[in-house]
């Protein structure tokens, strides 16, 4: 005897995870019958959104904590470690030792933890050509021409992790002559962890490194420029300095000026106070999504924290970003100075290709997905009943979200991979039914749910199923 049942879900069950189906007459079998059950078709509309609150992919956790740079930055006391100060003059330390390149014509003047090299065309064994810039009285007159001449203080302590921040310098006008146009001079800070390959580091402020001299100014006028503020979290062993004028290379005025005056000032590898952690909700809006689309809102929810996210077109990877603009000047307070990404469940690291829940993204430096993202939550749908089944089915599903359940015996799943708002249909070609050990159906509960053992409120589906009832043989 066959049992036949067609059921538009909507009737009265359209904002459930289940079907209820009534029987209005029970179905009963005796001890030498038994009953099957077979889905012969089904058909629904794919208008399931695949980012949404109720897969719980739609939340990333933003936590920020505050840094309070509160600690100016510290004169390097190269002073002290190679000069004795103690006295009414300025001296060399006992200790200091002055050694001579002439070959390569520099000087150096060696410490406990500096070493100075002082290049200069006419250094000379034996004869000191430094003048004690690190001082910087009104006499200091030391030949620093942009041709000849440069400056390279050493860190010998390999322990000292403080990173050159900030430089003062001045230039003393030494000649009598008087200027018919006004000459400039830049002093030029590049760094070195070998003293071979040296990089640049930039100056902060536009201009703020520039001393100007003009017609007004007399012999023995000393410009200086205090506290230049640097681009650099780089803890360099070498620190070169050089200048940078107007002046033609052939102008024999070049050597009438000197520099009078070099300090340098330098962050610990920590200047800030850690502070206070905020986190923040981003919602991502409940809807349908492609690749393009899904990178495009978390970049704008993004925006705010100086985050910035991609997606590399080749291996269909995230690339994030914390974008720091490294214009900061003590005090200063910024609120974004750690950031760290939840994605508090595995349906969204999934879909964004991050595997880990807690993820800290370091100034600067690209953040790499580890597989590519996948905006595909319901592969397959899945139909599962409370009936006995004779010959139990078994699953290896993994949860995806908190909402994930234990589930009955499946009756099918389904591919639903299909562009949204397309007709999803199934029909049982292959005759597939199930032995049951029911021996009375009052009714039937169909419950469906996705891949990731969520319960899905389907609002549309149309199920034609049957009970056979057989004798046994």
């Amino acid at each position: 005897m066959l049992y036949n049942f067609y059921i538009d879900k909507n009737k009265y069950n359209k904002n459930n995870n289940y079907i209820d189906v009534k029987i209005p007459h029970p179905i009963t079998c005796y001890d030498d019958e038994y009953l099957k059950i077979k889905i012969l078709d089904i058909q629904y509309l794919n208008n399931m959104y695949n980012v949404s609150s109720k897969l719980q992919n739609n939340i990333i956790k933003l936590s920020r904590t505050i840094y309070t740079y509160d600690i100016q930055p510290t004169l390097l006391d190269i002073l002290n470690d190679i000069y004795d100060t103690s006295g009414p003059s300025v001296i060399y330390k006992t200790s200091t030792v002055l050694s001579y390149d002439t070959t390569n014509d520099i000087q150096f003047i060696t410490g406990t933890n500096f070493k100075i090299h002082y290049k200069d065309f006419e250094i000379i064994d034996g004869t000191d050509s430094f003048d004690n810039v690190f001082y910087g009285t009104t006499p200091i007159e030391l030949k620093f021409n942009e041709i000849d001449n440069y400056i390279i203080v050493e860190k010998l302590d390999n322990t000292n992790t403080d990173y050159l921040r900030q430089v003062s310098y001045g230039i003393k006008k030494t000649t009598a002559n008087s200027l018919t146009d006004d000459e400039t001079f830049r002093i030029i800070v590049q760094g070195s962890h070998d003293n071979i390959t040296y990089y640049n580091i930039p100056i902060m402020i536009t201009d703020s490194e520039l001393i100007t001299f003009t017609s007004q100014n007399i012999q023995d006028a000393i410009i200086d420029r205090v506290r230049i503020n640097l681009i650099n979290r780089i803890n360099y062993k070498y620190y070169k300095f050089s200048l940078n004028s107007s002046f033609d290379q052939l102008d024999s005025l070049i050597n009438g000026f000197k520099l009078n005056s070099l300090k340098l000032f330098t962050w610990t590898q920590q200047p800030y106070t850690i502070g206070s952690t905020i986190t923040t909700d981003l919602i991502i809006p409940d809807g349908f999504y492609k690749s393009s689309t899904y990178i495009a809102k978390i970049k704008e929810l993004f925006t705010p924290y100086n985050i910035n996210i991609t997606l590399d077109s080749l291996n269909n990877k995230v690339n994030i970003i914390h974008n720091l603009t490294d214009n900061i000047i003590y005090p200063f307070t910024d609120q974004n100075g750690l950031i760290v990404l939840q994605f508090p469940t595995l349906n969204i690291r999934n879909n964004i290709g991050i595997y880990n829940e807690f993820n800290t993204l370091n100034i600067n430096t690209a953040f790499i997905g580890d597989t590519n993202i996948d905006l595909v939550n319901f592969k397959k749908i899945i139909l599962s009943t409370n009936l006995e089944f004779t010959n139990s089915t078994h699953n290896d599903l993994i949860g995806g979200n908190s909402d994930e359940t234990g589930i009955g015996n499946i009756l099918l799943w389904i591919n639903n991979d299909d562009p949204p708002f397309t007709c999803i249909k199934y029909k049982n070609y292959e005759d597939v039914s199930y032995r049951i050990e029911n021996k009375i159906i009052n009714n039937i509960i169909f419950t469906i749910y996705n891949e990731k053992l969520q319960q899905l409120n389907l609002d549309n589906m149309l199920l034609h199923f049957q009970i056979e009832k057989l004798r046994l043989k």
